[in-house]
């Protein structure tokens, strides 16, 4: 074989070894996290949304805000970034306080009414935008269908968007740490049947096939790299649940990513410090009153031994915080 087609053929295995290393290295980038939650997993709980009547019944009555809310915390479930908790039945941020000032998170076994874990994010928000617009169409031919598809086939011109403000809110605190905005627009043309929303359910494969629902998708994705941003700035706190002279148990165990060998420091809220006309707490006072390190874990609750850095003991309800 000549000099110059054996050199040409080396180059073009070159060539295709460089470009499939280069496909593995983009592959390894888009699997990377966005933003990667140091320490233990944060705990969260996604309240009920707010929405406008009008995006209910325009859809055959769905509860929007409470399908959105719902379809949200099972996408931060399968990040597998947080500990999602329930709270059906609490009271946003007021629910969360009473459970700790009433000792409510209840480290006994077995399940009990009134019997929760204090979660230390949650997220309140609201449906502000959540509609379609057909426009257009060329041609349309008679079809028959199911799953909500059927009716006329035709080049169609769909707009809207599907937008939500989201607060996160420290639960200890009772501090707004971050205001979200999320809007997704929805502009496709395509040839396509006619979508029926009011034959499908929020949330279903059906739903999930058409512009708005694609659109909703993509919204919550947003919704969820946004609020593992936001929990990645905050260090990871739980609560004390019972101290025996060193022997401090914690309410946070291999569910949250703990180990043996672990250290966090306990602290104190000495007061907090809010504005008079708002109610809004601006600055919260603590006091560090040791470090933990942690000896023993077990599914829901963790052991550990005090380094005292302080006269003052740790209490039920305190704070466990990892260091930055």
């Amino acid at each position: 074989m000549p000099l110059h087609r054996r050199s040409g053929r080396r180059d073009g295995i070159a060539a295709t070894a460089l470009f499939c290393v280069a496909i593995r290295a983009l592959s390894a980038l888009a699997a990377e996290p966005a933003e990667a939650l140091v320490g233990p997993k944060r705990s969260i709980v996604v309240d009920k949304f707010d929405s406008l009547s009008t995006f209910n019944t325009a859809y055959g009555n769905w509860d929007v805000g409470g399908g959105l809310s719902a379809m949200l915390t099972t996408a931060l479930d399968q990040s597998g970034r947080f500990v999602i908790l329930e709270r059906a039945n609490l009271d946003r941020v007021i629910g969360e306080q009473q459970i700790k000032t009433a000792n409510a998170t209840n480290p006994e076994a077995g399940p009990q009414l009134g019997a929760v874990t204090a979660a230390q994010f949650i997220v309140i928000g609201s449906v502000t935008e959540f509609g379609v617009e057909d426009k257009g169409g060329g041609f349309n031919i008679g079809i028959s269908g199911g799953n909500g598809l059927g009716g006329l086939l035709g080049m169609k011109k769909t707009e809207g968007a599907v937008a939500m403000d989201l607060r996160i809110v420290d639960t200890t605190t009772s501090q707004v740490v971050q205001t979200l905005k999320v809007r997704e627009p929805i502009s496709s043309t395509s040839v396509t049947t006619s979508t029926n929303y009011r034959a499908m359910s929020l949330g279903s494969d059906s739903f999930d096939n058409t512009p708005l629902g694609e659109a909703t998708r993509r919204a919550l994705e947003k919704a969820v790299a946004e609020i593992v941003a936001v929990a990645a700035r905050q260090p990871w706190q739980a609560l004390v649940v019972e101290v025996d002279g060193r022997n401090v148990a914690i309410n946070a165990g291999r569910s949250s990513r703990l180990k043996e060998g672990d250290r966090f420091r306990i602290e104190h809220i000495a007061g907090k410090l809010t504005d008079p006309a708002t109610g809004e707490v601006l600055s919260v006072r603590r006091k560090t009153l040791g470090t933990l390190e942690i000896k023993s874990v077990e599914e829901k609750i963790s052991f550990g031994v005090l380094d005292p850095a302080d006269k003052q003991k740790p209490v039920r309800g305190d704070l466990v915080v990892m260091p930055r």
